[in-house]
């Protein structure tokens, strides 16, 4: 989210035949024919996987209808500069979270729950990084949903323009970790949403995307396919596994709705959807990462969604702009790291500082280090993160 921010940390960058987690964008080429029965009942198309490669930067495997344009030098300079910018990206910073979440993260929670990302845009990149092993993510944002491109109806001149779209959208993805909302709105058109973005992501994490498919929520609070309901929230559901691994079938489930609690004209927001809200709490337990999140948990006008994550959360991973300290301490086992201080300059330190955090990480015997930035001071590196461990009762 975010620059209002809805700087969504993604605010980030939105296959074929063989589905390991959050690798080092390097994955194999698949065998032949090695769609299961499993798969094949699932409505796999594989153009979902080939489009997300050549969108990603990654060469087209054979068989691909997008193979026509390897040697065309548009796509041989994304491929090349896509490369070059992911593979710096994964040396500066993905591979240390990973031996980071390795080391801090696993010992201390059930890596195997599913995954709950409130104010998360498109940023799967991240995410998965930290939590590999979820079967479910559940992903809220502001941005629109969109669509999976439509190369097979495009000209060559339109598909090289697309190309140029997907590398403007994902810059802040590159260097700032999260991406700023305003921004993403002047870019999302060109792309067609999040759904590009997403995809970008699995690709280049190792995964196969093997569905695509647009879902709301019913008055029962159930997930159905959004032409059930047209009116509902607008939401998409990705079936993926990790490379080679197609027994192992995962789902990502992204919606665009307003979390605020009841809109900007107070008849919209969460408290105008029960059926969502009893989505949501029918996803936990689950870890659940917030970060870059514009300090929107800070104020009551968001505390529905503020509440929802405290009761839902066996494990929170977060920044200082998630939820307030106040609201977690009796709750949850606190493990600290890196440096807080006080807000960047677009938000007023006076109203979202936290004295009863800061009394927290004074003390240097209960702060850790942090090796990565990933947050608003990916310029200063006084980035904090904090690991809230809900108690047992």
């Amino acid at each position: 989210m975010k620059r209002t921010l809805f700087i969504f940390p993604v605010l980030a960058l939105a296959l074929v035949l063989s589905c390991g987690g959050a690798g080092n964008g390097k994955t194999k080429s698949a065998p032949k024919d090695s769609v299961t029965a499993k798969k094949a009942n699932l409505n796999f198309d594989r153009k979902f996987n080939d489009y997300a490669r050549f969108i990603a930067g990654m060469t087209a495997e054979t068989g691909s209808s997008l193979k026509k344009y390897d040697s065309v030098k548009v796509v041989q300079d994304h491929i090349s500069a896509f490369g070059k910018r992911w593979d710096e990206m994964e040396k500066n910073r993905l591979s240390i979270m990973r031996k980071w979440a390795k080391e801090e993260l696993y010992p201390k929670v059930d890596e195997n729950l599913n995954t709950f990302y409130p104010f998360s845009g498109p940023d799967f990149l991240h995410v998965v990084q930290f939590y590999p092993n979820s079967k479910k993510y559940m992903f809220l944002a502001n941005e629109m949903v969109g669509e999976v491109p439509a190369f097979d109806k495009m000209t060559q001149p339109q598909v090289m323009a697309y190309l140029q779209s997907i590398e403007r959208a994902l810059g802040d993805i590159f260097k700032r970790s999260y991406f700023i909302t305003s921004y993403m709105g002047s870019q999302i058109p060109a792309v067609k949403g999040v759904i590009p973005v997403f995809m970008v992501f699995f690709a280049r994490t190792g995964h196969q995307l093997l569905n695509v498919e647009f879902i709301t929520v019913d008055a029962a609070g159930n997930a159905v396919p959004r032409n059930q309901r047209p009116n509902g929230v607008s939401g998409v559901r990705f079936t993926f596994c990790p490379a080679g691994k197609s027994d192992d079938i995962r789902t990502l489930e992204y919606f665009n709705t307003d979390i605020s609690d009841s809109g900007p004209n107070g008849t919209s927001g969460l408290k105008a959807r029960p059926e969502f809200v009893k989505y949501i709490e029918s996803f936990g337990p689950a870890n659940t990462f917030v970060k870059a999140a514009s300090y929107l948990m800070h104020y009551e006008t968001f505390s529905k969604i503020k509440n929802l994550t405290i009761a839902k959360s066996a494990s929170l991973l977060q920044d200082d702009t998630g939820i307030p300290y106040r609201f977690l301490a009796s709750g949850f086992q606190p493990n600290l790291y890196g440096k807080y201080t006080i807000p960047i300059k677009n938000f007023s330190a006076s109203a979202h500082y936290q004295k009863d955090l800061a009394k927290l990480y004074a003390d240097s015997a209960k702060v850790k280090s942090l090796p990565f930035s990933l947050g608003y001071h990916w310029q200063d590196l006084n980035q904090n993160y904090m690991l809230f461990v809900k108690n047992s009762k």
